[in-house]
């Protein structure tokens, strides 16, 4: 009999798609999973690897997430062939154990994705990363501005110990100081995750002298800059500013203005919202490379705003590590969100609007009620008289105008609602016709983002889209304050004599 050949098995496109499906889907899961645990879960840590910085992280993700995907897929297949069987036996139990392992599988995948900040979006670089070189110098007061003067300022983590050394402008002895330093980490910055912190607080100075000061390690030394300690003078000017958050690099122009126009301004107070969002350092490095060196020389006085705040994420803390301020503020809120100082003749009071009044009103009343200043100012970034109705933050009017009317606050400045306003002198809410008596409410604009306003019977003068610098000056007991746009027009004025 002939012999008959066994037939050929031919592969269906279906079958062939069906394994090169299954291939494809083992492949991803298995590179996936490879990446997620080798590179710990974490974007920048695969940025860490070379061949990565050449690798799209979108890429990486889509792999990464597909895997999880994959694992969620084959369980609620799983389910589901389950729940179709006619016979009922062992099916409740499956069922059991499928809904959990589903739920985990959910869970996993909630986890790769807060793990993997490209998907939220938010793995950043910044356009300043740090090195061994002090930069982001910065002086603020933690105590007394006659005798003390805090510095911080910056660098990459380094194995030396950070030092500041300094002595009198005309001295030729330097005494050195070493720093306190501590890591300050942001996992989502790509390119600089950890910064070293330096801080020195320099007690026991000689009030109304001018010092010289560097700062460095290993020999290591920044170009020699000043400070002058406050004095009993009664004559003195600052510089106040309204948000900057996501106009740097307008704010940049603007304060490198008014440092050069007012360069015997003796600081500077930003009214908060300094940068947009306060937990990501990069916006920080803009902000300190924007400033060019003015704050090396004026000590700043911040304010916490809004969106220097981190919320759910623990609050300003990052606000907090960047600048040493008075530990002197209500023992009911975190130190320094809240802080006064007195300068020559004049008490300043700072408040953290962002937390209920009632935390700070006592304290606030207590500063106010025992000083014997000249002239008084708060500080606080939401505004108690708002530039639009639906803005109003009546429970800071209720709680702490009446406080600024008794005991005779002359100038609130404030920020948040990205305009220029000036109010007419109020007292208990109502216009009063001489300046003199009053509280004035002064709202501005440093960066270039700008809200429309509505007119309300208590503005006196009002500009949208105005970027502005505001410089006061006290001599003795006569007060000018100027308002100047970008090209050092005066927009506004008022003039003040006690």
């Amino acid at each position: 009999m002939p012999q008959t050949s066994a037939p050929r098995r031919r592969i269906s496109v279906r079958a062939f798609l069906s394994a090169y499906t299954v291939t494809s889907a083992v492949l991803v899961a298995f590179t996936g999973f490879f990446l997620y645990f080798a590179a710990r879960g974490n974007d920048v840590a695969m940025a860490d690897w070379r061949f990565m910085r050449m690798t799209k992280w979108y890429l990486v993700d889509i792999h990464v997430v597909l895997a999880f995907a994959l694992l969620i897929a084959a369980v609620l297949y799983g389910v589901a062939r389950i729940a179709g069987r006619r016979r009922a036996e062992g099916v409740v139990l499956r069922l059991v154990w499928s809904a959990i392992g589903c739920a985990a599988a959910l869970y996993t995948g909630w986890y790769v994705i807060g793990e993997h900040p490209v998907l939220i979006p938010d793995v950043r670089v910044t356009a300043h990363p740090a090195s061994v070189v002090p930069d982001q110098v910065t002086l603020t007061w933690a105590d007394d501005p006659t005798t003390t003067q805090a510095i911080q300022w910056r660098t990459s983590p380094i194995e030396g110990a950070s030092q500041l050394r300094f002595r009198t402008a005309s001295g030729a002895d330097w005494t050195v100081v070493p720093a306190e330093t501590s890591l300050l980490e942001d996992p989502d910055l790509a390119n600089d995750v950890f910064n070293a912190r330096h801080a020195v607080q320099l007690q026991g100075l000689t009030p109304a002298t001018d010092y010289t000061y560097q700062v460095g390690h290993d020999g290591l030394w920044t170009e020699p800059a000043e400070f002058t300690t406050a004095g009993s003078t009664d004559t003195f000017s600052f510089v106040y500013m309204g948000d900057v958050q996501t106009g740097i690099e307008a704010w940049s122009a603007l304060v490198q203005a008014a440092d050069e126009r007012d360069p015997d301004a003796a600081f500077y107070i930003l009214a908060g919202d300094l940068v947009n969002k306060g937990c990501h350092r990069n916006e920080w490095d803009a902000l300190f490379n924007s400033a060019g060196g003015v704050f090396a020389g004026k000590p700043l006085v911040p304010i916490i705003g809004n969106h220097d705040d981190c919320d759910e994420e623990g609050g300003p803390w990052m606000y907090l590590r960047m600048f040493d301020l008075p530990d002197n503020g209500p023992e009911r809120i975190e130190p320094e969100r809240a802080y006064s100082f007195t300068y020559g003749n004049a008490l300043f009071v700072c408040l953290d609007s962002n937390l209920d009044p009632d935390t700070q009103t006592e304290w606030l009343e207590a500063r106010l009620a025992e000083s014997q200043a000249t002239w008084k100012f708060v500080l606080l970034h939401h505004p108690a008289y708002s530039s639009k109705p639906h803005r109003d933050n009546k429970d800071i009017r209720k709680a702490w105008c009446p406080l600024f009317d008794k005991y005779g606050v002359d100038i609130a400045f404030q920020g948040h609602d990205h305009a220029y306003t000036r109010t007419y002198p109020l007292v208990d809410g109502e216009a009063v016709n001489d300046p003199n008596h009053g509280v004035n409410y002064v709202l501005s604009v440093a960066g270039d983002k700008y809200y429309e306003q509505e007119p309300r019977d208590f503005v006196q003068v009002a500009y949208t889209e105005l970027s502005t610098y505001q410089v006061v000056q006290i001599t003795g007991r006569h007060l000018t304050y100027r308002a100047y746009d970008i090209e050092g027009n005066v927009v506004d004025q008022l003039d003040l004599t006690k």
